[in-house]
């Protein structure tokens, strides 16, 4: 059995691209890190494009690694030892499942875009469930801990996945025209 083993183009991109969304993460949110964590910015952007131009296991693993990133980043706070997994390292991984509808039509800005959409939402059912599982305790007093996880996360995740899909639209053509592998 033949081993398919990534080019060092393709390593060095993923790379860069890994680079571009601790960048992102961490000099252009568009509104300021929220008291428990989550901000609004284009962070997903580039870890949507390495599971648009490498597919699935690439997209999963790259996710993964960046959550380790992003964990390293912010001086390895956290509240619960539960966080580590659902707002790390499943948050970010699960946005490699984007590649899913990326497959069935790679030419095709819609699918791109309705892409974003899955994987954003992915991400944000992850960081629901660990607002609803581990955090309930922030929730103000007489409020649902569903409803504090759903209004907690839901505000910043809407803006970063419109902001994705808003730029990923815009820059579908470049980001197409490049997959030469």
């Amino acid at each position: 059995m033949k081993r398919k083993w990534l080019q060092t183009n393709q390593i060095t991109e993923i790379a860069i691209l890994l680079a571009m969304a601790v960048v992102i993460e961490l000099a252009f949110m568009v509104l300021p890190r929220q008291p428990q964590g989550g901000s609004v910015s284009l962070t997903m952007l580039p870890l949507l494009i390495i599971a648009y131009r490498h597919g699935l296991k690439i997209g999963v693993l790259s996710g993964v690694i960046y959550g380790f990133l992003d964990l390293m980043l912010s001086g390895f706070t956290l509240y619960h030892w539960g966080s580590l997994f659902l707002d790390y390292l499943f948050a970010f991984g699960v946005l490699g499942l984007a590649s899913l509808l990326f497959y069935l039509k790679k030419d095709s800005r819609k699918m791109f875009v309705l892409g974003i959409i899955f994987g954003g939402f992915l991400r944000f059912f992850m960081h629901f469930l660990s607002g609803a599982i581990l955090f309930g305790e922030f929730a103000p007093e007489g409020t649902p801990v569903l409803v504090y996880s759903l209004v907690y996360n839901g505000t910043y995740m809407a803006g970063s996945i419109l902001l994705c899909v808003i730029v990923g639209f815009l820059i579908f053509k470049r980001i197409q025209s490049q997959t030469a592998y």
